[in-house]
């Protein structure tokens, strides 16, 4: 288990490679997740996709096989737009 996940850590198996890469990117401090719903989505498992950026980080959704996960990504100021177009050329 990293350090940078916040209490909750359980996640499907499509998102764990997806969270584990940018856990490794620079400038990242912390990602919260927040609550999952099962749903259908068009998106493949394992994607992740920018909803919003605010002063303390990045509002995300995660997509997995069976629904949506919403995560918050806590980050460098400076790093904000870097990780948002890294996360959308990775998952596009």
């Amino acid at each position: 288990m990293s350090g940078k996940r916040g209490k909750h850590q359980s996640l499907s198996k499509g998102l764990k490679r997806s969270v584990g890469w940018l856990e490794n990117r620079p400038g990242v401090r912390k990602i919260v997740l927040g609550l999952s719903e099962a749903c259908r989505h068009r998106r493949s498992p394992g994607c992740l996709s920018v909803q919003r950026a605010t002063d303390a980080g990045l509002h995300l959704n995660g997509y997995s096989g069976t629904g949506v996960v919403r995560l918050f990504l806590v980050c460098d100021a400076d790093r904000r737009e870097e990780l948002a177009s890294a996360i959308n050329e990775r998952f596009s």
